[in-house]
């Protein structure tokens, strides 16, 4: 059985395959538009580098909801539970020091915020932490330990900064950080 379009279907599916920005919505299209070519299912399924039963199953979906059926949806899944109380407290936790919370530096730094956060009760990663920080745009930097001076205190300086460096990976592993 041919796949039928009408004109005006055809112009809205042309128009959503080339402002298509997800890769699957412009298969999941051109794979319509295949089809209403009079293309077989297979051929469209080994040149979209799909199985036949997604075609199929797109043709099927298409005739039913339209372009809407073609389009990509926010996936399922479980809410995330530990990254809802993170998100309240990051931006309180950004405001105090973190020497405050026995950490050496004078700025926060991601698995800072990660160990702080855990010893607050929530349990979440410095990949999580920097996710959230990105999504509540707060920026963080990360400490350079580099003096540039014309200090003549400046040699004495660089020396602690290299000691510190030689010694803070210890520090750390015992529990210092």
């Amino acid at each position: 059985m041919k796949f039928r379009l009408t004109r005006q279907e055809r112009r809205h599916l042309d128009r959503f395959v080339r402002e298509a920005r997800d890769k699957q919505e412009y298969a999941r299209g051109t794979a319509i538009l295949m089809r209403w070519r009079g293309k077989k299912a297979k051929d469209v399924a080994r040149e979209l580098n799909v199985c036949m039963g997604a075609v199929f199953k797109w043709e099927h979906v298409y005739r039913r909801r339209g372009l809407d059926g073609l389009r990509s949806r926010k996936p399922t899944g479980r809410p995330p539970v530990r990254g809802k109380k993170a998100r309240e407290m990051i931006p309180e936790l950004m405001k105090k020091d973190p020497q405050s919370f026995g950490f050496l530096k004078g700025r926060w730094v991601i698995r800072d915020i990660s160990k702080a956060l855990k010893e607050e009760g929530v349990d979440i990663g410095p990949t999580q932490v920097h996710g959230i920080l990105n999504d509540l745009d707060l920026s963080y930097k990360r400490p350079k330990l580099d003096v540039k001076s014309d200090d003549p205190s400046l040699a004495r300086k660089e020396r602690e900064i290299r000691s510190y460096k030689r010694v803070a990976p210890a520090l750390e592993k015992r529990g210092f950080s």
